[in-house]
C-alpha cells in the first residue's frame, strides 16, 4: 500500500515533535540527576523581611531521593527547629518538622509546605524539584544572559489541581546541565514568582544552588538563601536523614 506525500510528511513531523519533547524532558532529567549526591553540610543564611536574617545549618544527601536536613541556629527564639525534606522522583515527597519545645517530630501536611518559611517568601515546597513524570515538556527557545546561552523549557502539570503552579518555565545551562532560573505562573496564566540561582556549588559535573533568590512578583519582595562553607563527609548513618534522627542531638561539624 502506498502512502500519499502529505501523510508521509505528517508522520515525519509527528516523529520530530515526539523527539523534541523527549529531548527537553531528557535535558531536565539530567539537570535534576546532576544535583550533588555526596553528603555535605553547609552554613546557611536566609534573608527575611525588614532586613532580618535567620542562620541555619543545612545537610544534604541523595539516598532514596534527595534528602535535605535543616536546623535553625539563630535567632534564639527559633533555635533548634529542624526539618527533613525528602524529594523523591517517581515516589511521594515527604516533609517532617521537629519542635524543640515539645521534642516531637511530626509529618507536615502538604498545605503547610506552601506557607511562608521562617518569615520569608520562600516556602518548604521550594526545596522540592518537580518530578518529571508529572509534567509535559515544551521547548521555550533560548535566552542569552551575560554572553551565555541557556535552553528554556516549559513544564505543564498533568494534574493541574495538585500543582502549586499552572506552568513552570526553567532556564537550563545545557553544558552541565543545571537549572539556573525559573519563572512560575498561576492557574490563570499570571506570572507570580521568579527563582534565580545567583551562585552555584559545583563538584565535578554536579551542582547545588549555593545562593538562590525567590521573588514574589506581586510585591517585588525577594528572599535570598545563601549557603557557604560546604563540607563533604561520609555516607549517612542508619538514623541520620530519617525522621527519627530529627530529635537526636546535633552532630558536630567535621573540620
Amino acid at each position: 500500500m502506498k502512502l500519499r506525500a502529505g501523510v508521509v510528511l505528517f508522520i515525519l513531523l509527528a516523529k520530530a515533535a515526539a523527539w523534541a519533547a523527549s529531548a527537553e524532558e531528557s535535558l531536565y532529567r539530567r539537570a535534576v540527576a546532576n544535583v550533588i549526591g555526596a553528603r555535605f553540610e553547609a552554613s546557611g543564611t536566609l534573608e527575611v523581611a525588614q532586613g532580618k536574617q535567620v542562620k541555619v545549618v543545612l545537610r544534604h544527601v541523595v539516598s532514596d531521593g534527595r534528602r535535605t536536613w535543616i536546623e535553625v541556629i539563630q535567632p534564639a527564639e527559633l533555635r533548634g527547629q529542624r526539618w527533613l525534606i525528602v524529594d523523591r522522583d517517581g515516589g511521594p515527597d515527604k516533609i517532617w518538622h521537629f519542635d524543640p519545645k515539645t521534642r516531637k517530630v511530626a509529618e507536615l501536611p502538604e498545605e503547610q509546605w506552601r506557607q511562608p518559611w521562617l518569615g520569608s517568601n520562600l516556602v518548604l515546597a521550594d526545596f522540592l524539584l518537580p518530578d518529571a513524570d508529572g509534567y509535559t515538556f515544551e521547548l521555550g527557545g533560548e535566552e542569552n544572559v551575560g554572553g551565555e546561552t541557556f535552553t528554556v523549557i516549559r513544564l505543564a502539570p498533568k494534574q493541574k489541581e495538585k500543582d502549586r503552579y499552572g506552568v513552570r518555565v526553567y532556564s537550563i545551562d545545557p553544558r552541565t546541565p543545571r537549572l539556573v532560573r525559573g519563572l512560575f505562573f498561576d492557574q490563570q496564566g499570571r506570572a507570580v514568582a521568579r527563582w534565580v540561582v545567583e551562585r552555584t556549588e559545583q563538584r565535578g559535573s554536579e551542582w547545588f544552588p549555593a545562593q538562590q533568590r525567590f521573588i514574589d512578583l506581586a510585591t517585588q519582595k525577594s528572599s535570598v538563601f545563601t549557603l557557604v562553607d560546604f563540607k563533604y563527609g561520609a555516607p549517612p548513618g542508619t538514623q541520620e536523614f530519617e525522621p527519627s534522627g530529627l530529635s537526636a542531638s546535633p552532630t558536630p561539624r567535621k573540620q
